[in-house]
């Protein structure tokens, strides 16, 4: 899945751009400042979601983790 290859950064964030039939569809912009189109399955999400709605990928003691709401600075 092409996911899967922009997962392997250690740190993401998104933005929620549409919610259509279970997916979420977002840009991904990586600590590097690139940004990607990414459909992901609603189910994966821990919260709640809208359109705007920020999230983060972020790797702590070796698991990646989906949090919601902004990243802590």
């Amino acid at each position: 899945m092409k996911y899967t290859n922009i997962l392997a950064c250690l740190f993401l964030i998104g933005t929620v751009d549409q919610i259509h039939a279970g997916n979420v569809h977002a840009e991904l912009t990586s600590s590097t400042g690139e940004v990607e189109s990414i459909d992901l399955p609603l189910w994966m999400f821990p919260c709640e979601l809208s359109e705007g709605d920020m999230f983060y990928f972020t790797k702590q003691d070796g698991v990646l983790e989906l949090r919601c709401g902004e990243p802590p600075i």
